[in-house]
C-alpha cells in the first residue's frame, strides 16, 4: 500500500534530533575518512584513546558518564585499544573493585599522530562560525545536554526497575 508522508515537513524541520544525528553522522564519516585514515583505529577506538588522553588515567565509567559513550561499547574498545597496546588497566588502589585507564607510550605515539588531523578535521567544520555563533552553540549544546540527561537517566532506571 502507497501512502502520503504522514508527517508535514513544517513539523520534522524543527525536529531537532534530525539534526542532530545528521551532523553526528557527517561527523563521524569525516573522523573516518580524514582522522582515522590509515590507523587501525574505529571511531569508538578514537573517542576512547582521546577521552584517557584529555582526563589522564581514569575509569572508564568516568569516561562514559561524561562521553555517552555506552558502558559496554567502551568496554570492548577499551578491550580492543588494550589487545593493540594503546592502553593499559591497572588496579586502582584506592578502589580494587575498578581498574585506572592508562595511553601507553604506543597510545600516546598514536594519540599525538592522530590528534593535529582531528583538530583540523573540526576546524574546518567550526571555521565556518563566527566565534560568537561558536560559543553560542556550545552553550545551547550544553543546555540541551543538561536538559536530556536526567530525561535519559531516568528513563534508564525505569527500564532497570520493570525487569527486576
Amino acid at each position: 500500500m502507497l501512502h502520503d508522508a504522514l508527517v508535514p515537513s513544517e513539523q520534522v524541520d524543527d525536529f531537532i534530533i534530525l539534526r542532530a544525528i545528521a551532523f553526528t553522522s557527517r561527523v563521524q564519516r569525516i573522523v573516518s575518512r580524514d582522522v582515522l585514515r590509515g590507523e587501525d583505529l574505529t571511531v569508538l577506538e578514537w573517542r576512547l584513546l582521546f577521552s584517557v588522553a584529555r582526563f589522564g588515567s581514569c575509569h572508564l565509567a568516568y569516561i562514559t558518564r561524561l562521553t555517552s559513550i555506552d558502558p559496554a561499547h567502551g568496554s570492548r574498545a577499551a578491550t580492543a585499544l588494550e589487545k593493540k597496546g594503546y592502553i593499559e588497566r591497572r588496579d586502582d588502589l584506592d578502589n580494587r573493585r575498578r581498574k585506572l585507564i592508562s595511553l601507553t607510550p604506543a597510545g600516546m605515539e598514536v594519540f599525538n599522530r592522530i590528534w593535529p588531523r582531528a583538530r583540523q578535521a573540526i576546524r574546518n567544520i567550526t571555521d565556518h562560525l563566527s566565534r560568537n555563533e561558536l560559543e553560542e552553540l556550545k552553550r545551547l549544546m550544553d543546555l540541551l545536554n543538561a536538559v536530556a540527561g536526567p530525561l535519559a537517566d531516568a528513563q534508564d532506571r525505569k527500564k532497570t526497575d520493570t525487569r527486576e
